[in-house]
């Protein structure tokens, strides 16, 4: 299967900034203060938008990045680079965030609403429809369990292969394949009562 121009061009920039993060990944290993404020300030908006998609939870985001980058901190003298640094970093993004949520389970809910929504897309001057779309989205994946949003999150907005969210997610390749199958199905469900129209059939264009 001939791989298209656009994930050509990207796979070398992903493999360079993976380079990158690695090398400030050792740095951190090796006590770099320096290191681990380049890395967080790298990965600060990635991180933002997955936690806050995964647990809705605006006032959870900020201590979640927090404990991320402390694990990094702990842990980086023996990671091997096995995988793309980003993987490594979502995947004890991922722990942490489903950690908060199950901690914080019985204690009310500042859940994420239209304003807190805002902040994973901080452009002030949309047109109605963009902002209409934006909308849209939220409702859809209102509808998901957090194990679905992260999935969906990683393949959609991260562009990440089944086989790195399986790593992201620590879980098996079938499992990651089965949630976005079910996510999936749920967002088709919704969508006709949102928008009044058929949903789109995403599998046709996913290539992973």
């Amino acid at each position: 299967m001939m791989v298209p121009v656009d994930r050509q061009l990207d796979e070398p920039r992903a493999a360079d900034q993976s380079g990158e993060d690695w090398r400030l990944i050792h740095r951190v290993g090796m006590g770099d203060q320096a290191a681990l404020e380049s890395l967080y300030m790298r990965h600060y908006s990635g991180l933002y938008r997955f936690i806050l998609q995964v647990t809705r939870r605006v006032d959870f985001v900020e201590e979640v990045i927090n404990d991320v980058m402390f694990v990094v901190w702990e842990k980086a003298a023996e990671v091997k680079p096995l995988s793309k640094a980003s993987t490594w970093i979502l995947g004890i993004a991922h722990n942490k965030a489903l950690q908060a949520l199950r901690r914080n389970r019985r204690t009310g809910s500042a859940t994420l609403d239209q304003s807190g929504y805002a902040e994973l897309t901080p452009d002030m001057d949309m047109s109605f429809g963009e902002m209409e779309t934006r909308e849209v989205l939220f409702a859809l994946l209102r509808g998901l369990s957090p194990e679905q949003r992260a999935v969906m999150e990683l393949v959609y907005y991260h562009g990440l292969h089944y086989s790195e969210i399986a790593r992201v997610i620590d879980c098996p390749e079938n499992t990651v394949k089965t949630r976005v199958f079910h996510a999936r199905r749920k967002l088709r469900e919704i969508w006709p009562e949102l928008t009044g129209t058929r949903a789109p059939d995403a599998s046709k264009t996913d290539n992973r």
